[in-house]
């Protein structure tokens, strides 16, 4: 059993109260440098993060943990970031989904528009940006 434990001065009966949820976000992106300094920034938050570079791992992690946020490359090494959002979306629509375009593609703003991610980020906007992105979702969590 999980959570904190406390005992009731006038009885020996155990209450159990379910510890907080971690908020948890899945970063997927082909730079690691680029990622682990997101998931440093993102941790010292008190977010749980899970680490690939993968769009069917990014998807499986998903499944697992029930992210809050997700940050996805739109370029990863087995599919296409703009099609792993759409199928992370078409799995679970609570997801926000960040993309992140380390390069410019022709159409990406066509591409977002389909596709839904909450946000398009381009990788001269900054780790920042990413993360401000998240901190904006925990504000909506809390409220």
């Amino acid at each position: 059993m999980t959570g904190n434990r406390s005992r009731n001065s006038k009885s020996a009966t155990l209450l159990w109260r379910p510890a907080r949820i971690r908020e948890r976000v899945v970063v997927a992106l082909n730079d690691t440098v680029f990622a682990s300094w997101i998931a440093r920034h993102v941790r010292r938050l008190g977010w749980g993060v899970h680490l690939t570079q993968s769009g069917s791992d990014a998807r499986r992690l998903c499944q697992a943990h029930s992210p809050q946020v997700v940050v996805l490359d739109t370029q990863l090494p087995d599919q296409s970031g703009w099609l792993t959002c759409e199928k992370i979306l078409r799995d679970d629509p609570t997801i926000k989904v960040i993309l992140f375009a380390s390069h410019s593609e022709p159409n990406e703003n066509a591409f977002a528009d389909f596709v839904g991610p909450a946000r398009l980020i381009r990788q001269n906007e900054g780790i920042q940006a990413v993360v401000d992105e998240i901190v904006a979702k925990r504000a909506t969590i809390s409220e």
